[in-house]
């Protein structure tokens, strides 16, 4: 009685988590128009000062009042690593994913987003002793071939160098992205993940001060209701509750089986795109997508 009882609370807590990561990987592909929103209204370093202020203010009142200790213990023991691992993963990459966002549609820039793994991949051949192997370094150049076709042809239009750059700064997020991750390879290994994440995200809101401009705060009261939505979907929705599902899942599933939803958020993000902003889903666009992800997959395969 005991075995199927117990097979049986397996599956509901899988498919719970199942669920709950299908949830993330809907809001972070809504992420992509909200950006794009916001920095319609704001620079991208002033995206960063919105963003991240709200979100180290709600992980240190989620942390500080119970984990203080541990939390300056962490912070003592890591000294110079978590404020660059806040300032790498959260406020660079989020400079340069708005900035991108100015330029490219909301759709494209996930899809430059998911060639984060190809990254990761090299930079853990170079500082983690990775294993080389023959078929990642086919997948990144399959993927990279996608995003060309993507940057190429994916909108249907004459593309400038204007948009080529643009691309090109997009792409330094995910290169971003994946110095966080082998950076913090080893804190995670040392600590709990929740509490580095949250250390190295109130640090990014300590660095996000130095974007709050007079003219940002003048401004802020007459900024539409549309703004502060997208704000707070940013802030509390993709960075709070997403990292912290996300990191939780890790508990009660297998890294593999959790990494595999990040290729739904290209899916959403294009959907989200086309419905909110009207962005064109080109057959070279889908064709570009299958052709770029399918690379990712087999840089991720084992």
């Amino acid at each position: 009685m005991s075995q199927p009882a117990t097979a049986q609370s397996s599956g509901r807590s899988a498919g719970l988590w199942t669920g709950l990561l299908l949830l993330v990987t809907l809001i972070w592909g809504a992420s992509f128009a909200a950006i794009k929103h916001v920095v319609s209204h704001v620079t991208p370093l002033e995206l960063v000062t919105v963003r991240f202020i709200p979100v180290a203010l709600t992980f240190a009142a989620l942390l500080l009042p119970t984990r203080a200790r541990q939390v300056w213990r962490i912070v003592r023991a890591e000294s110079w690593r978590l404020p660059l691992m806040g300032l790498i993963g959260a406020v660079l990459y989020n400079i340069f994913l708005g900035w991108g966002e100015t330029g490219v549609a909301a759709g494209t820039a996930s899809l430059i987003i998911a060639l984060n793994p190809a990254f990761t991949y090299v930079l853990s051949i170079a500082f983690l002793k990775e294993r080389f192997r023959w078929h990642r370094l086919l997948g990144i150049l399959i993927a990279f071939g996608g995003l060309f076709v993507i940057v190429r042809w994916g909108s249907g239009r004459e593309v400038s160098l204007d948009d080529a750059g643009y691309a090109l700064v997009t792409m330094l997020a995910p290169l971003c992205w994946a110095i966080y991750t082998v950076g913090g390879k080893h804190l995670v290994a040392r600590h709990p993940p929740v509490l580095v994440t949250g250390i190295t995200l109130i640090y990014a809101g300590i660095f996000s001060l130095a974007f709050a401009s007079p003219s940002l705060v003048t401004a802020l009261p007459d900024l539409p209701l549309s703004f502060w939505t997208s704000t707070l979907f940013l802030a509390l929705l993709c960075t709070v509750l997403g990292y912290s599902i996300w990191y939780s899942a890790l508990n009660h599933m297998a890294a593999g089986r959790v990494a595999g939803f990040v290729y739904l958020v290209p899916l959403f993000a294009v959907t989200i795109g086309a419905l909110a902003f009207g962005e064109p889903v080109t057959s070279a666009l889908v064709v570009g997508a299958a052709i770029l992800i399918g690379g990712v997959y087999l840089v991720n395969r084992h």
